[in-house]
């Protein structure tokens, strides 16, 4: 079993955990997907590249989709977003602002900086993997949509409060804004040169406050 350093930074060693396993070796596939896309995380390409044999990724995995799956529920727990439902969306705090809001969010997911590149690459390249495996896109859908959840009942709040004056329904907004996002994060990761990094965050809280003000 492999052996980490103690953290005091002594000569002590101990063993790795089952936990820290599975996040060190989705830790290693997440790197593998973002330089080489997600067509070579392969097991044994993984296994090379985390220095072992593939089976510490069957025994944690299961199959390549299990392995993809968590990768791409990685780049969702990794971010400030919490995609829970509100319990009571009337009790936000009267100086809250919808559309600030909503900027925050998208802001989570777009490339603005290298940890965000990598895992906006990554959730990209699984997703577009899932279009050719069901299950694993019913499993991905189930987390979009609980974002979706939590994003309508904020358009609904600040609806209610004056703050969005778009015609458009809370169901056509939600997927404008995503879509948005989406775009946006898929162009820079594509065309870096063309869009800047610096240029994304301005032209996503313009796109926002446009989309929910026009």
């Amino acid at each position: 079993m492999r052996t980490m350093a103690d953290a005091t930074g002594g000569g002590e060693t101990h063993a790795e955990t089952a936990a820290e396993r599975r996040s060190r070796l989705i830790a290693v596939a997440c790197r593998v997907i973002a330089e080489e896309g997600v067509a070579a995380c392969t097991f044994r390409r993984l296994a090379a590249a985390a220095g072992c044999s593939t089976r510490p990724f069957t025994h944690a995995f299961g199959t390549r989709d299990g392995l993809l799956r968590e990768v791409a529920l990685q780049t969702w727990e990794a971010s400030s977003f919490d995609r829970s439902p509100l319990a009571d969306p009337t009790r936000l705090p009267p100086d809250w602002d919808c559309v600030d809001d909503l900027v925050a969010i998208g802001e989570t997911f777009l490339p603005v900086t290298d940890a965000l590149r990598e895992s906006e690459r990554v959730y990209i390249e699984i997703i577009l993997f899932s279009l050719t495996r069901p299950a694993l896109a019913a499993e991905l859908l189930a987390f979009s949509r609980a974002a979706n959840r939590r994003v309508g009942q904020l358009i609904d709040e600040g609806r209610r409060r004056g703050q969005i004056t778009s015609p458009q329904t809370t169901e056509d907004l939600t997927m404008a804004f995503w879509g948005l996002q989406e775009g946006l994060a898929l162009t820079a990761l594509y065309e870096p040169t063309e869009l800047r990094r610096e240029r994304i965050s301005p032209i996503w809280r313009a796109g926002v406050a446009a989309l929910m003000r026009p």
